[in-house]
């Protein structure tokens, strides 16, 4: 099926190959419209449904809750939170844990950690001296299940960790490993970061008995500015707020205020409805074709490219994650800075690919490059696609004369 019709980019982009569905989805034609429809014909605020189009609002908003809900496996949708993006989820998440930790306690994480689910714990870890720990990871970046006893121990609090690796893509069995944590220790909290997986996987909080879970409507060919948290309705009851205003109070008096009851606790303020509004359209189209059925895409992408590759020469090049089946791949020219060569493909075969650190700054640790080039794909991207960056690889003897 040609998926590509679905989204408007490519008619002002025609002949680019978007790889870097990692980063950020592109959009689709009805998660633009709808956004711009909520703009035009409602422009209501949820705070109040004495008209038609503020009831419209609420209505909307209570509809998108209850559809994430449903497709992350989550029982009671007032467990779903509404923020910014996955950053600011996974931040409400730490710093409003912050009075449940004590100097020494410790959190432990994965050197294959985006910054987003690494640097909001290191701050704690210089704020109230909590101690953090790495988990022991297989060759091809996932935790080992094997080992899991040897980092988690009496004084663990917290085990924070990513579904799938933004980087090397490794995906982690996240319900064998919430339950070996859980068998150590029933009171640790888990916090798990799906926003690589929640498109291309199947997601269900539920079966996997962790407490909390962050993801981002912008890599699921929804609008930017809207993230997801969900968490145990007794672990919410616990966090405190990050942002406090409007909408997340019920009483404020000379000497005292209360909060809100979960959701709008965590939903001060006025929430980005018109992005919700578009991420319902992202919800129905995905659900329509299915998980598995864009699994099966991505990953038959992924196994087209590794078969591709074995028929030519790949000596001047160092790949990171081949057997790793997430449409995600990690490569270096060597001897040529990631920089240089994402240049040269995109200048002269107009491959969009990212560079660098991948905001996951330790990872270099795991593979032992500090900078890399990440192609990621999507149901947008084809079987030409992968003929053209196969062609350009074995181009990439002219790396310098195109960008001199």
């Amino acid at each position: 099926m040609d998926y590509k019709s679905y989204f408007p980019y490519f008619k002002y982009n025609p002949d680019e190959i978007y790889f870097e569905s990692a980063a950020t989805s592109l959009k689709l034609e009805q998660v633009i419209k709808a956004e711009a429809e909520y703009n035009e014909k409602i422009a209501a605020n949820t705070h109040n449904d004495l008209f038609d189009n503020a009831y419209k609002a609420n209505v909307i908003l209570d509809t998108t809750r209850k559809m994430t809900a449903k497709f992350i496996g989550a029982k009671n949708h007032n467990e779903v939170i509404f923020t910014s993006g996955a950053t600011h989820s996974l931040n409400q998440i730490c710093f409003g844990l912050k009075t449940y930790l004590k100097k020494d306690d410790e959190v432990v994480l994965t050197i294959l950690e985006h910054s987003s689910n690494l640097l909001p714990w290191k701050v704690l870890e210089e704020e109230i001296g909590i101690k953090i720990k790495y988990l022991d990871l297989n060759d091809n970046g996932s935790i080992d299940l094997n080992k899991i006893d040897n980092t988690i121990n009496k004084k663990t609090k917290i085990v924070s960790f990513a579904s799938v690796s933004n980087t090397v893509g490794a995906s982690n069995d996240v319900q064998s490993i919430a339950n070996a944590i859980k068998n150590i220790n029933n009171d640790i909290i888990i916090v798990v970061d799906i926003a690589q997986s929640v498109l291309h996987t199947r997601t269900n909080v539920e079966e996997w008995n962790v407490d909390f879970v962050a993801f981002s409507s912008h890599k699921m060919f929804g609008p930017f500015g809207l993230g997801i948290l969900w968490g145990k309705k007794e672990k919410l009851d616990i966090l405190k707020p990050l942002i406090y205003g409007g909408g997340n109070n019920v009483n404020i008096t000379l000497t005292e205020y209360k909060l809100a009851q979960i959701p709008q606790k965590f939903e001060a303020g006025t929430l980005n409805l018109s992005a919700i509004y578009g991420f319902l359209e992202a919800l129905k189209f995905i659900d329509k074709i299915s998980i598995e059925k864009i699994q099966e895409y991505e990953e038959g992408l992924k196994r087209y490219l590794v078969d591709e590759l074995s028929k030519i020469d790949v000596s001047k090049f160092e790949f990171y994650n081949l057997k790793n089946p997430q449409p995600i791949v990690l490569f270096n020219m060597i001897g040529v800075s990631s920089q240089d060569f994402g240049a040269f493909l995109n200048k002269k075969y107009k491959i969009s690919v990212r560079v660098g650190k991948h905001c996951a700054r330790l990872s270099h640790l795991k593979t032992g490059a500090l900078t890399t080039i990440r192609a990621s794909f999507s149901i947008y991207n084809t079987r030409n696609d992968i003929d053209i960056f196969i062609k350009a690889l074995l181009d990439c003897e002219n790396w310098v004369n195109e960008l001199i």
